[in-house]
C-alpha cells in the first residue's frame, strides 16, 4: 500500500474527508431509525393489541410510524449515494491510486 503523508493534504481535502464522514454519520441515525419504525409499527404494535396488551386504538398508529421510517430509508438512501459519488474524489485526494 502506498504511504501517505498527511501534511501533505491540502484545507480542501480535509475538507472533502469531513464531508464524506458526514454523510456516513448522518446515514447512520437514519438507518436506525428506519430499523426501529419497522419494529414498532409491524412487530410490537401488532403483537401487542391482538394479545390485548395495547389498546386497539393504538393500531391506526402503525401507518404514521411506518411513513416516519420510509422516509428515513429514503434519506438514507440519498446520504449512500452521495457517500458513493463522494468516494472516489475523497480517497483519489488521499492516495494516488485506488487498485493495486
Amino acid at each position: 500500500m502506498p504511504q501517505t503523508d498527511p501534511n501533505a493534504m491540502t484545507a480542501v481535502y480535509w475538507a472533502d474527508v469531513s464531508l464524506w464522514l458526514t454523510y456516513l454519520w448522518i446515514y447512520f441515525p437514519l438507518i436506525i431509525i428506519f430499523a426501529f419504525s419497522m419494529l414498532i409499527a409491524h412487530g410490537l404494535i401488532p403483537s401487542g393489541v391482538r394479545t390485548g396488551t395495547y389498546p386497539a386504538g393504538l393500531a391506526r398508529l402503525r401507518l404514521p410510524i411506518t411513513l416516519i421510517g420510509l422516509a428515513a430509508l429514503a434519506g438514507a438512501g440519498v446520504m449512500m449515494a452521495l457517500t458513493v459519488m463522494h468516494t472516489p474524489t475523497v480517497l483519489l485526494n488521499v492516495w494516488d491510486r485506488l487498485f493495486v
